[in-house]
C-alpha cells in the first residue's frame, strides 16, 4: 500500500510484534495523544470489564506524542492480564497540511494508516474512539458479516439533517448516508481493495479545511463501500439519555460521547457524568477530593447559567407574545379614553 497522495512520502510507523500465540481476540485500534490519556484509561477500563471472556485483548494503540509515564499510569489502569497493550508510534508530519479543526487532535489522521501496520493474515481490526464508553460484550460486533463491505459503521446523528439540508450543513459531502467514524469495524483486505485511505487523503487534499476532515474523508471515500450497523454499536444520544436507567435490554453496546458535551467535563452538565466518572474512578485517573470540589463548583455554577437563560428566555418569549397580541388587536378591542 502506498501513499502517493501525501507527496510520495509514505507516513513512518512503529514496528507491531505479532500477539502471543493464546490471544483470541481481534485486533482492537485506538488513536490519541497523551492530552487524552485519561480518556483512553476510562475506554480501556470499560473495554476490559464488558469482554472478560476474551481477555487478553489484543489492543493496538497509535501514537505520536504520548509520554511514558502516562503510558504506564494507562497500561496500571486495566485489570492485571486483561490485554496485551502495544504502543505503535506514528509519524503525522505528512498529514500537518491539513487542518484538523479548533480542539481537535492531529492523531485523527492516523486511523488512515491502519492498513499499513497490519499484515494480510489479519482479515478486520475494530477501531474505537477514545471518547467512548463499551458496556456489552463485543463478540456480535467483531462477527457481524460485512457482506462484502469495507467498513462497519452506524449512522452519524448528523445523517438525517443533511437529507433535509439546512444552514451550517453545506460544508459536508454529499454522500448516500453519512456515517459516524468513532466506531469502525475495518475488513482490511477490502479496504486496501478500495483503496479507502488513499481515496480519503485525495480528498483532505482538496478540501483541506472540511468541517470534520477524518469522518468527512472516509465517507466520500466509503460511500457505497460501508454496511449500516445496529445503533447500539454507537449510540450518541448522549445528551438526553441516562444511560444507567435504561434497560438492560435498550442499553447500548458502545456509547459515544460525541462533540463537546463531555462527560468528564461538568461544565457539560451531562446526565452521563456519573456513569463516566464510575468507570474513570477505576484507572489511576480517578478524580482527586479538590477536583471533585472544583467540580462541584463548576456543575452548580453551569446550572444557575441555565436556569437564568431559561428564565430570560420565558421573559423575552412573554414580552414578544403580549406584544404581537397588541399589534394584532382590533382597534375597537382598544380601551376608551
Amino acid at each position: 500500500m502506498t501513499f502517493a497522495s501525501l507527496d510520495g512520502a509514505a507516513p513512518k510507523i512503529g514496528s507491531i510484534a505479532p500477539p502471543p500465540a493464546a490471544q483470541c481476540s481481534p485486533p482492537i485500534v485506538f488513536a490519541c495523544d497523551g492530552a487524552y490519556a485519561m480518556q483512553l484509561a476510562t475506554t480501556l477500563r470499560s473495554v476490559t470489564e464488558a469482554n472478560q471472556g476474551w481477555w487478553p485483548l489484543n489492543i493496538h494503540v497509535l501514537v505520536d506524542d504520548f509520554p511514558n509515564d502516562a503510558r504506564t499510569r494507562v497500561l496500571a489502569s486495566i485489570p492485571e492480564g486483561s490485554a496485551s497493550l502495544r504502543w505503535i508510534t506514528v509519524d503525522l508530519e505528512p498529514f500537518w497540511k491539513f487542518s484538523p479543526g479548533e480542539f481537535i487532535s492531529w492523531m485523527i489522521f492516523a486511523r488512515l494508516l491502519i492498513p499499513v501496520l497490519f499484515p494480510e493474515t489479519v482479515n478486520r481490526v475494530l477501531y474505537l474512539d477514545a471518547d467512548l464508553l463499551v458496556l456489552d460484550d463485543l463478540g456480535p460486533l467483531w462477527d457481524a458479516d460485512l457482506e462484502g463491505a469495507a467498513a462497519g459503521a452506524v449512522l452519524d446523528a448528523l445523517d438525517p439533517l443533511l437529507k433535509i439540508g439546512g444552514p451550517g450543513l453545506e460544508q459536508l459531502p454529499t454522500v448516500r448516508n453519512y456515517f459516524n467514524s468513532g466506531v469502525l469495524l475495518i475488513d482490511l483486505a477490502r479496504w486496501r481493495q478500495e483503496q479507502i485511505s488513499e481515496r480519503a487523503i485525495e480528498y483532505l487534499t482538496g478540501h483541506p479545511h472540511s468541517l470534520f476532515p477524518d469522518q468527512d474523508a472516509l465517507n466520500v471515500a466509503c460511500d457505497g463501500l460501508w454496511k449500516a450497523l445496529d445503533t447500539r454499536w454507537n449510540f450518541q444520544n448522549h445528551y438526553e439519555t441516562r444511560i444507567a436507567d435504561m434497560s438492560s435490554a435498550d442499553q447500548p453496546a458502545i456509547v459515544h460521547f460525541v462533540t463537546r458535551g463531555k462527560p468528564w467535563k461538568a461544565s457539560s452538565l451531562s446526565v452521563n457524568a456519573s456513569l463516566y466518572d464510575a468507570f474513570r474512578s477505576r484507572t489511576c485517573f480517578a478524580r482527586t477530593r479538590p477536583a471533585r470540589l472544583y467540580d462541584a463548583v463548576q456543575t452548580a455554577w453551569g446550572r444557575i447559567k441555565r436556569h437564568v437563560r431559561k428564565l430570560a428566555s420565558a421573559s423575552l418569549t412573554g414580552l414578544i407574545r403580549a406584544f404581537w397580541v397588541r399589534t394584532r388587536a382590533k382597534p375597537e378591542d382598544e380601551p376608551g379614553e
